[in-house]
């Protein structure tokens, strides 16, 4: 059995979570306080992650040829790396930061899930729950809080393999002998609600950024909001070296980093719980 895919909860915390992104960026971006907040109590958390990034196309230029110059080195440089490879790279540093033990890695191409097959894209998503069993997941929400297409075909997914994963019968054939059907207590999905808007004033990152439904839970991130900055700015390939949010004044930038709001999706658990302050409020 490998320890690779096989981890050991030598401590058996008492607590787990499972984020399931579609990129490299997002679990810093957008769930870095969850993240941060659940491994600071000590919780298991596992971060999925179903693409890597786009392919850097100057790849498939020919080298030149033996003996010879077929190409200006100043003008057709090549970047003999992946930006697929360095974009998991800075993802694999941001979640070092936040605490996480276990990073999974899907190899779906980014801007192509819409054109995946659905129902192997969810059966990719049903192992890691099973295999990592944990109490709370969280994902995107059907807006994909930001409008991107991978977002909003990652929350069906998601939510397809939250239901999929408890029934026995469900990708039975995939199933190793010591993985079983597993039904995590809550589901939660990222909400950027409009209150939380303002912070942008006349410069959205992108149209069809926000969410139309609103949160049940608020997480205040007090002084985790600065360890979210600091995986974000891992990001470097998709913020630059002058880093995120560098225009916008220390004041703003706190006030939109300090809170994540997400709502309950979907619940296994016996009785509703009211005016929740964590992911795990309700769990035994």
């Amino acid at each position: 059995m490998s320890s690779i895919w096989r981890p050991v909860r030598e401590r058996a915390p008492a607590r787990s979570l499972m984020v399931i992104v579609a990129h490299p960026g997002d679990e810093a971006f957008g769930f870095g306080g969850a993240i941060a907040g659940a491994a600071a109590s000590g919780a298991y958390v596992v971060v999925v992650c179903v693409t890597r990034g786009w392919f850097d196309a100057r790849l498939t230029a020919s080298p030149p040829a033996a003996g010879g110059k077929n190409r200006d080195v100043k003008s057709g440089a090549i970047n003999w790396r992946n930006i697929d490879t360095v974009r998991e790279d800075e993802l694999r540093r941001s979640v070092a930061l936040l605490g996480v033990r276990v990073v999974r890695m899907l190899d779906y191409a980014e801007g192509d899930l819409d054109r995946e097959n659905f129902d192997n894209l969810v059966g990719r998503i049903v192992e890691p729950i099973r295999m990592h069993r944990p109490e709370v997941i969280v994902s995107f929400g059907p807006d994909g809080a930001t409008g991107d297409t991978d977002h909003m075909v990652l929350s069906r997914a998601v939510r397809a393999a939250y239901d999929r994963a408890a029934e026995p019968l469900s990708y039975e054939d995939d199933l190793e002998e010591d993985q079983v059907a597993w039904r995590a207590a809550k589901l939660y999905e990222l909400v950027v609600p409009q209150s939380a808007l303002a912070a942008f004033g006349d410069r959205l990152p992108v149209e069809g950024y926000g969410s139309a439904v609103e949160p049940t839970v608020a997480l205040e991130l007090g002084e985790l909001a600065q360890l979210k900055l600091a995986a974000i700015s891992r990001h470097v390939s998709q913020i630059g070296s002058v880093g995120a949010f560098h225009d916008w004044g220390s004041d703003r930038r706190d006030a939109w980093l300090g809170t994540e709001h997400y709502r309950l999706a979907a619940s296994a658990l016996p009785m509703p719980v009211d005016g929740e302050a964590s992911l795990f409020d309700g769990l035994p």
